[in-house]
């Protein structure tokens, strides 16, 4: 992992609209390198909108498509982690973490849990990840991306980290849902408690890209945060509004916190790996 100046970029997107998205990703990722940013992230299918229902299959672009062109041409500047919506090369569509540096355009991670309840319904036109694996960013270091539900699974963050992963980002585009009481949202403050509770259990950073906007009747709330190893915010975007905001990414933290309470390192790998072979061996769940 290294030191480096992190931009987070709180949007809004149009509905399957792919050129103004980009034209917005472009702009941002411009002002970015201006003010001298190592890396910018974008939120859950930022490049496409959240609610594309069936016109998944017409919206989905293969990695190398000739429309990235212009996110690789400028990710020779900076490191570019966005979300759009990937045709693998077996033609299945995915709801997808895009990463751009050096010219070069890669899909880092497949949405694993597609969230089927409610007012959800990803696994009618997405298909799931197979894969938790970092990614080794030039000026980031080795990261782990996940997207938005996997998130509300510990087994993502549990495995990126102890992979090598030191930085994890979650994108999102999280809405509100309807709850009781008065004060902050119910979503927004169990996305608070998740990210603070990870970082903290292992000692890394956590930077959550969240969405602001309406589709349909979806709200996005915001809220993007970056949490600090030990736990702490370090900065946060304000609910429902577009903001643009800036942290600082310091190795030494992680290791300060990794010092100062022996957990992450404590973990015990070997015997995790064989009572959870017991459970898929006895085919329960516990």
């Amino acid at each position: 992992m290294l030191n480096a100046k992190l931009r987070i970029a709180q949007i809004d997107c149009t509905l399957a609209n792919f050129d103004d998205n980009l034209a917005q990703h472009c702009a941002l990722t411009e002002e970015a390198i201006r003010d001298g940013a190592d890396a910018i992230a974008f939120p859950e299918l930022s490049l496409t909108g959240y609610n594309v229902q069936d016109a998944a299959q017409d919206i989905a672009m293969h990695i190398e498509d000739a429309r990235f062109d212009p996110l690789r041409e400028l990710s020779r500047k900076i490191c570019i982690i966005c979300g759009g919506i990937e045709l693998s090369n077996d033609y299945g569509v995915y709801n997808s973490a895009l990463m751009f540096e050096e010219g070069v355009g890669q899909s880092v991670h497949r949405k694993i849990y597609l969230p089927t309840y409610g007012m959800f319904e990803e696994l009618r036109y997405f298909s799931a990840g197979q894969q938790i694996k970092t990614i080794t960013s030039k000026r980031l270091g080795q990261i782990g991306v996940a997207i938005c539900e996997d998130f509300w699974h510990v087994s993502v963050p549990y495995l990126l980290a102890h992979q090598g992963a030191k930085l994890l980002f979650v994108l999102m585009s999280s809405p509100l849902r309807m709850s009781p009481g008065s004060g902050n949202p119910a979503i927004v403050t169990q996305w608070q408690t998740i990210a603070s509770t990870y970082s903290f259990l292992f000692s890394s950073y956590v930077a959550c890209v969240n969405r602001v906007g309406n589709e349909d009747s979806f709200t996005y709330w915001g809220n993007s945060s970056v949490t600090g190893p030990d736990g702490t915010v370090l900065c946060a975007a304000p609910l429902f509004r577009p903001h643009i905001m800036d942290a600082a990414i310091d190795v030494s933290e992680v290791k300060r916190a990794r010092l100062h309470s022996s957990h992450f390192l404590d973990e015990d790998l070997r015997l995790i790996s064989s009572e959870l072979s017991e459970i898929i061996g006895q085919g329960r769940r516990l």
